[in-house]
């Protein structure tokens, strides 16, 4: 069965996911990821999550950052896309991967885990989730739109490129 705008379910699929990428002055904000969280846990990472079902992915978000942080943003500008094959046959995780500028450095901890502002030179101490460093990098610090594709190997490694649309 065919749905709303072709939907083919023999197609590839995609889960849509945020990921957002805040700085108060020379600060990142990351979320030391709870011990019992099943992927990552105790890691450090970038606040974001699922998009809802009838939630357009800027609305979601605002709605992760105040929800795993408390910290609201004046705006987010999606600055990228990362597509990761999920290994299952069919489906892969497509990720908006936002830029914001915290309007304060008030943090609150959730159920995700514990929001931390941390300098970007002091990152490399830190136990961050394996891909952070090169999102943070491409985010950051170039200013193209980027797409990122991962394919996972059985071994753990990934098979990752990036492409840039220049504006």
């Amino acid at each position: 069965m065919i749905g709303a705008y072709g939907a083919d379910p023999n197609r590839y699929q995609f889960i849509p996911r945020v990921l957002l990428i805040i700085t108060h002055g020379e600060q990142v904000l990351l979320i030391r990821r709870s011990p019992i969280k099943r992927l990552w846990p105790g890691k450090y990472n970038a606040p974001g999550g699922h998009v809802e079902k009838g939630e357009d992915p800027h609305a979601a978000g605002v709605r992760e950052l105040a929800e795993e942080t408390g910290v609201s943003v004046e705006s987010l500008i999606l600055r990228g896309l990362i597509v990761a094959e999920t290994g299952l046959d069919g489906s892969g995780i497509l990720v908006f991967v936002y830029r914001g500028v915290a309007a304060h450095q008030a943090l609150r901890a959730s159920s995700e885990g514990e929001p931390v502002w941390v300098r970007r030179a002091e990152m490399a101490a830190l136990d961050l989730v394996p891909d952070l460093p090169q999102v943070l990098a491409l985010t950051l610090d170039q200013p193209d739109f980027f797409y990122l594709y991962k394919i996972p190997h059985a071994d753990g490694s990934e098979e990752v490129s990036v492409r840039f649309e220049r504006s």
